[in-house]
């Protein structure tokens, strides 16, 4: 998902990415309580019965199910922000807060969009500036990448082209 925000006083252009919204982690955790239970319930219903060794099998897989969607749930919150200024570009990569950022020279970064060689893997986006080179949008489908690298287009870097052979 792209927003794009203006905000006359730091920058001229501000690009929001996020991966599309999965559910609510309070509701993905009913969820996983649902489950877990009754995973658990089975278990020791069977563990009663005289199956005991069913009882650890279905606390790992309980456990792989948590750490699955707590990986799924970080995974989502991603957030990458590209700041356009009057003279830079900054790009900021975390989760709440940035935990890397990149700056550059406006008019000396390029846009670039690298098409993968099979339909079935996906485009690299990236901003290139004096050998510094950051992908963005790693997350984002396909149709949104490329809608993105156009917009960044027109605001990025006019001398990135010309200064390539150099």
């Amino acid at each position: 998902m792209v927003a794009i925000e203006h905000d006359d006083e730091q920058c001229e252009r501000c690009f929001v990415l996020q991966p599309g919204s999965g559910a609510q982690w309070r509701a993905t955790m009913m969820v996983f309580a649902l489950i877990a239970l009754t995973c658990l319930g089975v278990a020791v219903s069977l563990a009663l019965a005289g199956y005991w060794l069913i009882l650890p099998f279905a606390g790992v897989e309980v456990m792989v199910l948590y750490w699955a969607l707590h990986a799924s749930a970080l995974r989502a919150a991603q957030r990458e922000v590209i700041w356009i200024g009057t003279s830079e570009v900054k790009v900021q990569k975390g989760r709440k807060r940035p935990e890397q950022q990149w700056l550059f020279q406006r008019v000396w970064t390029e846009v670039h969009l690298e098409p993968s060689g099979h339909p079935w893997y996906p485009s690299r986006l990236s901003l290139r500036s004096r050998g510094q080179e950051v992908d963005i949008g790693g997350f984002l489908q396909e149709n949104e990448r490329v809608a993105l690298a156009r917009e960044l287009k027109r605001f990025i870097g006019p001398m990135a082209a010309p200064g390539r052979g150099v």
